[in-house]
C-alpha cells in the first residue's frame, strides 16, 4: 500500500508540474486538470483502503490486548495461589501438636506398663501408632490420677493422726518435766547429765522454723557420728529475738486498727527510715557453721532468715590460725559456696512465688540481691534452702522440696570441705612460688629430680586482660565462663639462654576446672602454639593433667608446673640437636627426639621399676 500510495503522489505530482508548464506557455490546461482530478479520486480510494487496514490493525491489537490481559491476570492468580500454598507450608511445618510438650514413657515402660495396648498395631500407620498411644497414655494417667487421690485421702488421714499423737505428746510433757524434776537427786547421786544433754539452749526455740531445722539436724549429725570436723552455733540474744516479736505484734496492730493516729505509724516508720532496710531487716538470731579443726584456717558459714523473701542466706569468710600460714589472696571464700551444684550461683531467689511478694512491697528480685550482697548477707543458693526444708523453683522452673534433710546436709557439708581443703592447698602452693618458700628438688610432684635444669625465676599475679592478650588455641576451645571468676598468674621459666613465660588462669570453680596454662618460647625467635606445633603439644600435655592421674597427697599446681618444666627441657635439647651450634646437651633419657609424621616430642614421662625414660 505505501508503495501504490508513493507511485501515486509521483503521478500527481506530475501531473501538477505538466499543469504549471502549460499555464506558464499560453496553452488552456484543461485536460491536464482533468488527468489530475482522476488521480484524487485514485488517491481518496487508496485513503479509504489505509484507515480501513488501520481499524482492522486495531481491532486485532485489541484482541490481542484482551487476550494478553487475560492470560496476565491468570498469570497473577497462579502466582497468588502459589504464595498462598508456600505459606501453607510454612505453617504446616511449623505446627507442632499439643503432645510434644508431654512427657510421654519411654518404649520399654510403654510396652511393660500397658503391654496388652501395646501389641496389633504394626499394620497401623505412624500417625495412627502415634494417637492409639496417646489415648492409652490417657487412660494410664487417668488410673494414676485415681490413685493419687487415694494416696492424698491417706495422707490427711495420717497428718490427722499425727496432730493427734502430737496433742498427746504435749500433754506428756509437763508430767515428764515434773518426773525429770522430781528424779534430780538420783541423778546428781549417779552422776548423770541428762538435762544437760537433751535440754537444748534457751535460745534456740526463739529461731525461725527454717533454721530451727537446720540446727537440730546439724546437732543429731553431730551426735550420731561424732565428726568434730564442724561445729554448730546458734548466734545472738534472747531479748533481740522478743523485741523484734513485739514490734512486728505492733505493726500488726497498726494495720488492723487504721483509725491509729498518724503520729504512731511515723514514730513507728522512724525506726527504720529505708524502707529496704525496714523490709529486708534478718532475723536477729543467726547460725554459725564452722569448717575446720582448732588450731587451723577455718571456715566460717554465718545463715540467716529474711521473712520477706522466705529463704535463708550464707555469707562465709575465713577464720585464719596465728601460726597458720595461707595465702594473701582469700577473697576464694567469697566465691567458695557458687559451683556446688550445677546452675545455682545464687543470683535468684529461688522460692516460688515470691516476685508477687516483692511487687505488694513494690521492691523487686534485683534490688534484694544487690542489698544482700552490699549488707554482707550472701546470696541464696538453693542447695541451702534444701538443707532447712524450704521450697525451690530454680530458673528452670523446676520444683524441689527436699525430704531426706539429715543424709542432704551431711552431703552438703562434706562437699564444702573438701572445695575449701582443695583451695587451702591451692592457696599455699600460690604462696610458695609467689614467695620462693618451696624448694622445686625436694618436691614429691619432681618425677626426675637428677635431671632438673630449668629454674622457676618468677611467678607474680596478672590481670586478666593481660591473660587474654595471649595468643593460643586452648582459648578457643576453654569451657564457657558463666558464673566463673578468674584469677591469672605469670610465671618465667628460664634456662641459658631460652626463656618460657607462662600464663595461668585459675578458675572459682576448682576443682571442678583445672587451672589453665599459655606458654610462649623467647629463644631463636618467639614460639607460641599459633606458629610451633610442639609448644602445641607441651600445651595440650601440661593442661591434660586430671586429679585422678596424680598419686596420694599430690598437688595439681606443683604438678602441672614440673609438667611444663621438663616439658621445656625436652623442647631444647631436641630442638638444640638441629642447631648448628649446639647449645644443650641431651641429658633426659629418652630413646627417639621425633615420632611419626607430626615429629612428636618424648614430653610423657614412664616409670617401671628401675628403669625410667620420656617418651611419646
Amino acid at each position: 500500500m505505501e508503495d501504490i500510495l508513493n507511485k501515486q503522489f509521483d503521478q500527481l505530482q506530475k501531473a501538477i508540474d505538466g499543469i504549471t508548464e502549460l499555464k506558464n506557455k499560453g496553452p488552456s490546461p484543461e485536460e491536464g486538470r482533468t488527468a489530475a482530478t482522476l488521480m484524487f479520486v485514485a488517491l481518496k480510494h487508496a485513503n479509504r483502503e489505509v484507515k480501513q487496514k488501520i481499524k482492522t490493525g486495531r481491532d486485532k491489537l485489541h484482541l490481542e490486548k484482551s487476550k494478553v490481559d487475560l492470560s496476565r491476570l491468570q498469570l497473577q492468580n497462579l502466582l497468588y495461589e502459589v504464595s498462598h500454598l508456600k505459606k501453607e507450608i510454612v505453617r504446616c511445618q511449623k505446627f507442632k501438636s499439643r503432645d510434644t510438650q508431654l512427657d510421654l514413657l519411654s518404649e520399654d515402660e510403654y510396652t511393660s506398663k500397658l503391654p496388652s495396648m501395646a501389641i496389633d498395631i504394626d499394620n497401623l500407620s505412624s500417625h495412627k501408632k502415634h494417637l492409639h498411644r496417646l489415648e492409652c497414655e490417657l487412660r494410664l494417667r487417668k488410673d494414676l490420677d485415681k490413685q493419687f487421690s487415694g494416696f492424698l485421702t491417706s495422707k490427711q488421714e495420717l497428718l490427722q493422726d499425727n496432730l493427734s499423737q502430737t496433742q498427746r505428746y504435749i500433754s506428756f510433757a509437763p508430767a515428764l518435766r515434773t518426773l525429770l524434776n522430781s528424779t534430780k537427786p538420783l541423778q546428781d547421786a549417779l552422776q548423770l547429765t541428762l538435762d544437760v544433754e537433751w535440754r537444748l539452749s534457751v535460745v534456740v526455740k526463739y529461731l525461725p522454723k527454717p533454721l530451727y531445722i537446720l540446727f537440730i539436724n546439724l546437732q543429731s549429725l553431730q551426735r550420731a557420728s561424732e565428726d568434730l570436723s564442724f561445729t554448730a552455733e546458734v548466734v545472738g540474744y534472747e531479748s533481740e529475738a522478743q523485741m523484734q516479736d513485739l514490734l512486728k505484734e505492733k505493726q500488726y496492730a497498726l494495720l488492723r486498727h487504721s483509725s491509729r493516729s498518724d503520729k504512731e505509724t511515723g514514730s513507728l516508720e522512724s525506726l527504720s527510715p529505708d524502707p529496704l532496710d525496714r523490709a529486708m531487716t534478718p532475723h536477729p538470731l543467726h547460725i554459725c557453721i564452722t569448717i575446720g579443726s582448732t588450731g587451723s584456717n577455718q571456715l566460717v558459714l554465718s545463715i540467716r532468715y529474711f521473712e520477706l523473701i522466705k529463704c535463708v542466706t550464707v555469707w562465709a569468710h575465713m577464720n585464719s590460725a596465728i601460726n597458720a600460714s595461707h595465702q594473701g589472696d582469700v577473697n576464694f571464700v567469697h566465691h567458695l559456696m557458687r559451683h556446688l551444684y550445677t546452675n545455682d550461683l545464687g543470683n535468684e531467689i529461688p522460692i516460688p512465688g515470691i516476685q508477687y511478694d516483692l511487687q505488694n512491697s513494690d521492691l523487686t528480685s534485683e534490688e534484694c540481691l544487690q542489698y544482700l550482697e552490699a549488707k554482707d548477707y550472701g546470696k541464696p543458693f538453693c542447695w541451702l534452702q534444701g538443707m532447712c526444708s524450704i521450697p525451690t523453683v530454680n530458673s528452670s522452673m523446676l520444683y524441689n522440696h527436699e525430704v531426706y534433710l539429715n543424709k542432704n546436709t551431711r552431703e552438703i557439708i562434706a562437699r564444702v570441705a573438701r572445695r575449701f581443703n582443695s583451695w587451702q592447698r591451692l592457696s599455699l602452693q600460690i604462696r610458695g612460688l609467689t614467695f620462693k618458700d618451696v624448694d622445686l628438688y625436694t618436691l614429691k610432684e619432681n618425677i626426675y629430680p637428677a635431671g632438673l635444669s630449668c629454674s622457676l625465676v618468677q611467678w607474680t599475679a596478672i590481670t586478666l586482660e593481660e591473660f587474654h592478650a595471649q595468643i593460643s588455641d586452648v582459648l578457643k576451645i576453654s569451657s564457657d565462663d558463666k558464673g566463673i571468676i578468674y584469677n591469672s598468674y605469670r610465671a618465667v621459666i628460664v634456662r641459658g639462654s631460652a626463656k618460657m613465660e607462662c600464663f595461668i588462669r585459675i578458675p572459682s570453680n576448682y576443682p571442678l576446672e583445672m587451672p589453665l596454662w599459655i606458654l610462649n618460647v623467647h629463644w631463636n625467635g618467639f614460639h607460641t602454639s599459633q606458629n610451633n606445633s610442639a609448644i602445641k603439644m607441651m600445651e595440650f600435655w601440661t593442661n591434660s593433667l586430671h586429679p585422678k592421674q596424680l598419686e596420694a597427697n599430690e598437688r595439681m599446681l606443683y604438678a602441672q608446673l614440673f609438667r611444663t618444666i621438663y616439658s621445656f627441657d625436652i623442647f631444647l635439647e631436641t630442638e638444640g640437636s638441629m642447631q648448628s651450634t649446639i647449645e644443650y646437651n641431651k641429658e633426659k633419657p629418652y630413646i627417639k627426639a621425633f615420632a611419626k609424621k607430626c615429629r612428636s616430642r618424648p614430653y610423657k614421662y614412664i616409670k617401671k621399676g628401675s628403669v625410667y625414660a620420656f617418651k611419646q
